[in-house]
């Protein structure tokens, strides 16, 4: 795992079809552009409003989001997954201090990222590293609050583009239908911790 530079991730993502929808000091947004692209919004079932949300957006246990984005960078053979923060890499860090004392690959991290805290420059996880991402979304989506604290997750190999959200929100954006269908597979049989 390492940080790279927006700019230099940026011209990767950009032909996979990812644009910025949002780009404020506050926040950043990305999703896929085109008439292509396949979006399927996503609640947990404990999400705060999950009575008042439309009944087409997917209800899913809070325990397999995590295990759902690890299952994707495992079957699609992702190389490069980017993980990119909404906020800021220090509110992320803030956020999941505690749930990631004990994995040793995140402390690696935590203890050279003191460069990148003001930053969204994204933190690239290789297969190897699943994982460490399954467990770093795990614990953003049980102890984070905000909305900065949210994560967006891209990679060079697959049109596709995941926000996940701590309230319990995930939209996949998918670049053709095929992926799409893949992510509902996944989804459908994501394990729960």
């Amino acid at each position: 795992m390492e940080f790279i530079d927006l700019d230099e991730a940026w011209a990767d993502l950009r032909r996979q079809g990812v644009v910025k929808v949002v780009d404020s000091p506050k926040e950043l947004r990305l999703e896929l552009d085109g008439d292509a692209a396949v979006v399927m919004d996503i609640a947990t079932e404990d999400h705060p409003e999950v009575g008042d949300l439309p009944a087409t957006i997917r209800r899913v246990p809070r325990g397999a989001v995590a295990n759902f984005v690890e299952a994707i960078v495992h079957k699609m053979h992702l190389q490069q997954t980017y993980a990119i923060p909404v906020g800021r890499w220090r509110e992320i860090f803030d956020a999941v201090s505690d749930g990631m004392a004990g994995n040793a690959a995140w402390r690696e991290v935590d203890t050279s990222a003191s460069i990148e805290m003001n930053k969204r420059d994204p933190l690239v996880f290789g297969p190897a590293n699943a994982h460490t991402l399954r467990d770093l979304v795990k614990t953003l989506l049980h102890t984070a609050k905000d909305s900065n604290h949210g994560l967006t997750l891209c990679s060079d190999g697959a049109p596709l583009v995941l926000e996940i959200m701590p309230r319990g929100e995930m939209v996949v954006f998918a670049g053709h239908g095929s992926l799409a269908k893949q992510c509902e597979e996944l989804l459908a049989h994501a394990k729960v911790d």
